[in-house]
């Protein structure tokens, strides 16, 4: 998986692409880390296969939906395999308290969250991603809003829910990238138990 997402992301000719390349590798646990706690790809390696997967299902969303290219295949890769790099060092593996079968209480092996730069989800991606390359704004607003309505203070009611509805009706790359992530997610990929 590390050597599909590193070739992808070669083919993204940006100043810092290299530096970006390189954390990626050899400073954080991308390529280690779970995608999320109990839900969707929540094993050892997990964030990787996800982004991987949302990668996919997003080039072939544009393909079908936007065939004559206005989406570059750069911002493609961008989104669909680092719209989640705010996951990056944020789960360790510990133990919580929980009740057996018999009402006994032991120690359940599980993901924790441990996140050391609680600043939101998609808004964190671009921060990171931002501190390497530079993003389109169309890439912006599609990272920042992948997670779509589900994510915390986006209501159409909110100065937040305007935001995310001028968004998605200006950058189509926004609502394809969510619905690969949502897809991708809840359609595709596995959730482990412990």
């Amino acid at each position: 998986m590390q050597e599909k997402i590193v070739a992808l992301l070669k083919t993204v000719k940006r100043e810092g692409m290299d530096n970006l390349i390189n954390y990626l590798e050899k400073e954080c646990d991308f390529f280690t880390a779970s995608a999320s706690t109990t839900y969707h790809e929540n094993t050892a390696g997990g964030l990787a296969r996800h982004s991987y997967n949302v990668y996919t299902l997003l080039a072939e969303k544009v393909a079908r939906f936007y065939p004559k290219g206005n989406i570059p295949e750069q911002s493609i890769v961008l989104c669909g395999l680092l719209h989640d790099v705010c996951k990056i060092d944020m789960y360790k593996w510990g133990f919580k308290w929980k009740k057996d079968a018999n009402n006994k209480w032991i120690e359940d092996p599980c993901w924790l969250v441990d996140d050391k730069f609680p600043v939101g989800h998609g808004e964190k991606s671009v921060f990171m991603i931002q501190r390497y390359i530079q993003l389109t704004d169309e890439e912006i607003a599609a990272i920042r809003f992948h997670l779509g309505m589900s994510e915390t203070g986006v209501h159409f009611n909110y100065p937040m829910g305007f935001a995310y509805k001028a968004a998605i009706s200006k950058y189509p790359l926004l609502l394809l990238t969510h619905t690969a992530d949502v897809e991708a997610a809840y359609a595709l990929e596995e959730t482990v138990h412990s």
